[in-house]
């Protein structure tokens, strides 16, 4: 099984982005193709190529993206009209060894990578969808917000000096996670509640795909509505872009799911990561 791979080169990236223009809530779409064309891998050690399946590729999106980064492949794919027959053949041509991870698929793509997985010789039994909700925030709900009336907080940007910080209280923390965080600081915006000293105590990221992620409050400082801050942060910088606010959030994290719903966020969609290693 597969398809010849054909490779969409950089200077194609914004057109094939621009397919997906008219759902800013898709999260492997507009957003997610942004994040890489603007992004400049800076080492021998990543690199960054998206594929489609035949030169027609501007009339159905077939596109799927490897993200490689050390010793970790991270695959990201959609289509606008495009076959899923194409999209499994595409996957599999890819032949990719070793650690890997399917990133942000949706529930009509589960029976794909399922296909995959077997594909692979690999018992079905074994594989895990990894799913979260996918929350949006109405652009209207960021209007009732109030002003924080803290004086002894500031909320701000992070940068990549704070990305040990990030990745030592990252849920998901693997011995080469930390070159990931940076990129994510580096490369998109990110915010942190500081203390008056100007350390850290709350922060919240955004994902490639365009969702927020990483949001993390210290120990000694939760219940004080210190994420909340960084959510708002992150809202407001995002609708100034012209994007829709996302969130994912996994199943059972109840308190990050009341949280965002407090907001205002309301739960649109699900969407699911497959570990392959």
């Amino acid at each position: 099984m597969g398809s010849k791979l054909m490779e969409v080169s950089r200077d194609q990236w914004p057109a094939l982005r621009d397919l997906f223009a008219g759902d800013r809530k898709n999260l492997s779409g507009f957003d997610l193709i942004e994040y890489f064309v603007n992004y400049q891998p800076e080492s021998s050690y990543e690199s960054i190529k998206i594929y489609t399946t035949d030169k027609n590729w501007i009339t159905h999106g077939n596109y799927m993206l490897i993200h490689t980064l050390l010793s970790k492949n991270f695959v990201y794919f959609d289509t606008v009209k495009g076959c899923l027959e194409d999209l499994k053949g595409l996957l599999c041509s890819l032949n990719l060894k070793g650690f890997h991870i399917i990133c942000g698929y949706g529930e009509r793509y589960k029976t794909l990578v399922e296909e995959y997985w077997q594909y692979l010789g690999r018992d079905l039994s074994e594989l895990e969808h990894q799913g979260t909700i996918v929350y949006h925030l109405p652009s209207s709900e960021v209007q009732k917000w109030k002003a924080s009336s803290s004086t002894s907080l500031n909320v701000g940007y992070l940068s990549a000096k704070h990305a040990d910080l990030v990745d030592q209280h990252w849920a998901y923390r693997s011995p080469d996670s930390l070159p990931l965080i940076r990129g994510l600081l580096e490369h998109n915006v990110s915010a942190g509640v500081f203390d008056s000293q100007g350390e850290p105590l709350a922060w919240c990221l955004r994902s490639p795909h365009g969702s927020l992620s990483h949001l993390h409050v210290l120990a000694d400082h939760r219940r004080q509505g210190l994420g909340s801050l960084a959510v708002r942060f992150m809202a407001k910088e995002i609708i100034a872009t012209g994007s829709e606010v996302l969130a994912t959030v996994v199943f059972a994290n109840q308190s990050s799911r009341r949280m965002f719903e407090k907001l205002g966020f309301k739960p649109i969609n699900k969407i699911y990561w497959a570990v392959i290693a």
